[in-house]
């Protein structure tokens, strides 16, 4: 098919006209504007690159057309996928032409080089498009350029036209995205106009075109609104492409405008704006997580049946879900070598890829059991979504490598992560008292609160509303619910609202809210978004001493004033709760605490150096394991007197044979003192 079409182009290469028209049909020259859109265009054509005008006449045209890449009519792009460009020609002249699209001059796109297939423009005309020049100004209408074979005609379009509905023709380019294009389907969801409110709808189940670049990685589809619902510059609020049945995209949410109320194409996006880059990868990525926090406030009990899934790399759970077997929700187990829960998961994505992620607890039923010892009130067992404090509440991310196995990172620099970033000696176990501040100045103002009802010192009540804290649970409060709200006051009239929490332990240092007043037009909350970092506030509360294993609180602590924000609410740096402070100096030479060091070097080949230190005569164990928790080697087992030590490991295990290159984790136990760190051998 190519050949031919290349005879047929060659076929129709008269002498062409090319230099400037006779000074007679100069006098009777005409404009001629011709417009291309591209979202036909199967290779990931974007409106830096090229789209040339190609072609022949025979009375001539000025530029002059021809059937040369280099010496063609290059068009202007004037938005997305529309491209155009105008030329004088001479009334009653014939033209054939067609439209060339690549990211060069020299390099088109991937169907055909860049020509596009045949058209059928209802004359003889070697599968070219045809012009026959008018005795005025002529801006031809809107032609859509053919990415596949064809034959189309030649005012095709991707879509039907309707009277009363406004077509838009979405496209997404899956290439970085890691799912079955056999299996599963992408959709398009979103909110108003084209979608639903509250909780988006989907707006278009998009379909694969399969003649795309890299083996069909285009999706394609014409969802329509009606003309009623929209008037130009009306927004579409918001949008996403999905993986069925629920892996949304975790780059913020798209929009667009209706410039008019005529059929659109929108401009095409990578699924979650990530390109292929290079082959992809297969590897087994390892999440380790810590619940200590949640253990020591009695919120997590093993033992109980409470458990622990990630969901969100290969779909999202949507509620309401059963845990144990829904396949979004990545199953993890124990690991009593460890002491962490761990998952290790195999993907098949490109390097520099990125994917979404939170850890869910599902707790057994007997937590919500009245009659139960193990009754938590305040808990609904839907709860179990994790708020991460180190992403403002927003979805955790990992950044995909070329390794074969790869581990995601820690939170605050440890090893694994901890369920809500809640730090393991995060746990407040004495009776505090907290006050929180907020200057609510800001939402008296214009400037600073354009969109709601402006605040009114003295007949407003403001209220601090916890949004997915698990501080008033452990008060035998809601997460969620207006019950868990303090109202807050302002004793001396200087615009800095307070208000004062007694909290009964075990509690958390944590605190995520945001703040709600009253208006005539009903309640006004800060913060939103649910992808966004910043749609809560969140403080900590700082201890006065970091011992080995805990932390010391104070009796009372008050939290930084905050100014009343409309969004992006600020988020504290928690404190070192890693920077042991809180134990006296020893006599010169005797460590302070135990202590685990990173090994050195790191990676490693063959060998690597493990040091470590105890503030008195202890028992030390160390071992060395493997990705999947499996102990490799024990490489101390001793009794040992107070002061730095080190141990060796050379990359064998127990019986004396060489491991594989891969992740190990190196773990230290001396009396109540327990730590873990991680290890790279690259042989």
């Amino acid at each position: 098919m190519r050949t031919c079409h290349s005879l047929v182009r060659g076929a129709l290469l008269p002498i062409v006209m090319i230099g400037m028209l006779a000074s007679q049909a100069n006098a009777q020259a005409v404009n001629v504007t011709v417009s291309c859109n591209t979202s036909t265009c199967l290779d990931t054509l974007r409106p830096g690159r090229v789209v040339m005008l190609l072609g022949e006449s025979i009375k001539g045209t000025l530029p002059a057309m021809t059937w040369t890449v280099a010496s063609g009519i290059p068009m202007t792009n004037y938005g997305g996928d529309y491209w155009k460009a105008t030329f004088k020609a001479t009334p009653g002249d014939s033209i054939k032409f067609k439209f060339w699209t690549g990211f060069s001059t020299s390099t088109g796109t991937s169907h055909w080089s860049g020509w596009e297939g045949a058209i059928d423009a209802g004359v003889p005309s070697g599968n070219n498009r045809y012009l026959i020049v008018g005795s005025s100004d002529t801006t031809l209408p809107l032609q859509f350029y053919v990415g596949d074979d064809g034959p189309r005609a030649q005012y095709w379009m991707p879509f039907v036209s309707k009277t009363d509905s406004i077509a838009i023709y979405f496209r997404v380019n899956m290439g970085g995205a890691d799912f079955n294009p056999a299996t599963q389907l992408v959709d398009v969801r979103g909110g108003l106009p084209m979608g639903a409110a509250p909780s988006w709808a989907t707006i278009k189940t998009l379909t694969r075109e399969t003649a795309s670049v890299n083996n069909g990685s285009f999706w394609s589809g014409v969802a329509y609104v009606h003309k009623d619902s929209v008037t130009p510059g009306t927004t579409q609020q918001a949008f996403k492409f999905v993986i069925q049945p629920n892996t949304w995209e975790s780059s913020a949410d798209r929009s667009f405008v209706f410039s008019s109320t005529k059929d659109t194409t929108i401009l095409w996006y990578y699924f979650n704006n990530m390109a292929p880059t290079g082959p992809k990868v297969t590897a087994d990525v390892l999440f380790r997580l810590k619940l200590d926090a949640l253990e020591k406030a009695h919120m997590f009990n093993r033992a109980l049946g409470d458990k622990i899934g990630v969901t969100g790399p290969k779909g999202w759970a949507v509620p309401p879900f059963v845990f144990d077997t829904d396949t979004t929700v990545l199953k993890m187990t124990y690991n009593s070598s460890l002491e962490e829960w761990n998952l290790s998961e195999s993907f098949t994505l490109f390097p520099g890829s990125q994917f979404a992620y939170k850890y869910y607890i599902s707790w057994d039923s007997s937590r919500v059991d009245t009659g139960s010892v193990n009754y938590i009130p305040g808990l609904t067992l839907d709860n179990g979504w994790e708020e991460p404090g180190v992403t403002g509440g927003s979805d955790r991310r990992y950044t995909y490598t070329s390794q074969v196995q790869q581990v995601v990172p820690g939170d605050f620099g440890a090893a694994q992560q901890y369920f809500n970033s809640l730090h393991p000696k995060g746990a407040i176990t004495n009776p505090i008292q907290v006050t929180f501040n907020i200057d609510m100045a800001p939402a008296t103002v214009v400037a600073t609160n354009p969109l709601s009802a402006l605040f009114r010192p003295g007949i407003d009540t403001v209220y601090i509303q916890f949004d997915g804290c698990l501080v008033p649970v452990t008060q035998g409060y809601s997460m969620w619910g207006t019950d868990n709200r303090l109202m807050m006051s302002d004793a001396n009239s200087d615009g800095i609202y307070t208000a004062t929490y007694d909290l009964t332990p075990p509690t958390f240092y944590q605190m995520c809210y945001r703040v709600v007043y009253t208006s005539p037009g009903g309640e006004v909350w800060n913060g939103s978004g649910s992808a966004i970092k910043g749609r809560r506030y969140y403080q900590y509360v700082h201890p006065t001493a970091v011992l080995a294993d805990s932390a010391v609180w104070p009796a009372t602590y008050s939290l930084a004033v905050l100014d009343w924000m409309n969004d992006s609410l600020t988020i504290e740096d928690p404190p070192d709760l890693d920077n042991i402070n809180g134990v006296g100096s020893e006599p010169s030479g005797i460590p302070r605490v135990y202590a685990l060091n990173q090994n050195y070097p790191n990676p490693f080949n063959p060998s690597t150096v493990i040091s470590y230190s105890i503030p008195e005569k202890a028992h030390v164990r160390i071992e060395v394991f493997n990705i999947l928790g499996q102990r490799v080697a024990l490489l101390v087992d001793a009794e040992l007197p107070a002061g730095d030590h080190a141990a060796a490991w050379n990359g064998h295990n127990s019986q004396g044979a060489s491991v594989g290159s891969g992740v190990y984790f190196v773990k230290m136990q001396a009396g109540a003192f327990s730590q873990v760190k991680k290890m790279l051998l690259a042989r």
